[in-house]
């Protein structure tokens, strides 16, 4: 790696990673449900959740490995791919008439190598668009449903700059950026329903270049993304309600 990236990336992780000294102490003895979580970001937001006495419910496509090594009483492990909507439905029995305080939505896919107009895999778009999309929308209806109701305060969406229809500049990726961008307009929706009918805050963010098996080339580390994202969390999240920031609470363009 040349000098002028390395002085780049540590520019990057200056901006965004978490201060040493950050201290989490609002979010204890919540209810968490977190997808995607065997890996990267939906793995550290796992760990540090469970060491700060939360109870958390995490979803995963194939492996589970990950999951499995915490062995933690209050770690609850469902797999569900996202993939195919209906799979969702199963979520209903670990949180029926049960308290569930926050939803992040972690779970992504990229949609596959060949993303140019020329030569997009179809099937792999409708995954892809369940996955990154639709699945936050059965997602919230099933856990409405179910769960111990008005325990719900906050539905997270863990989402990437590429959805920003202002700041594509490069084209192509159509699969990833369409089906995020999908995501955004979904969360701003879920924002105006679910304020008004249930007092739940929706808001988007951007974690940045995070190293994980989505993005094996990314700059920041995932557990320290995970701390500044928990310290999102433990802010007023009203102010929060149908926006789309980035790491330091700056807001993004849609």
């Amino acid at each position: 790696m040349g000098l002028r990236r390395l002085i780049k990336n540590y520019i990057y992780r200056k901006k965004f990673n978490a201060p040493k000294n950050l201290i989490i102490k609002k979010i204890k003895n919540s209810n968490i449900l977190i997808t995607g979580a065997n890996s990267g970001i939906g793995l550290e937001l796992t760990k540090e959740f469970l060491n700060l006495n939360n109870s958390v419910l995490a979803t995963y496509n194939e492996s589970n490995d990950n999951l499995l090594k915490l062995k933690n009483d209050k770690l609850k492990i469902c797999q569900c791919d996202q993939s195919v909507i209906e799979n969702i439905s199963k979520i209903k029995d670990f949180i029926l008439n049960q308290p569930l305080n926050i939803i992040i939505n972690n779970a992504g896919v990229w949609g596959g190598k060949n993303q140019s107009l020329e030569n997009i895999n179809y099937e792999n778009f409708s995954q892809a668009i369940n996955v990154n999309a639709v699945s936050i929308l059965k997602l919230s209806e099933v856990v409405l449903k179910y769960s111990k109701k008005n325990s719900l305060n906050t539905i997270l969406n863990i989402s990437t700059l590429y959805s920003s229809t202002e700041h594509n500049t490069t084209g192509r990726n159509y699969v990833y950026k369409g089906t995020k961008n999908l995501m955004n307009s979904f969360s701003k929706n879920l924002s105006i329903d679910l304020k008004k009918d249930y007092n739940i805050n929706v808001f988007s963010i951007c974690p940045g270049s995070v190293e994980t098996k989505l993005n094996p080339n990314g700059i920041l580390n995932p557990n320290k993304v995970a701390l500044s994202i928990i310290n999102i969390l433990e802010s007023s999240n009203e102010e929060l309600n149908g926006k789309f920031i980035d790491l330091n609470k700056n807001i993004l363009p849609w």
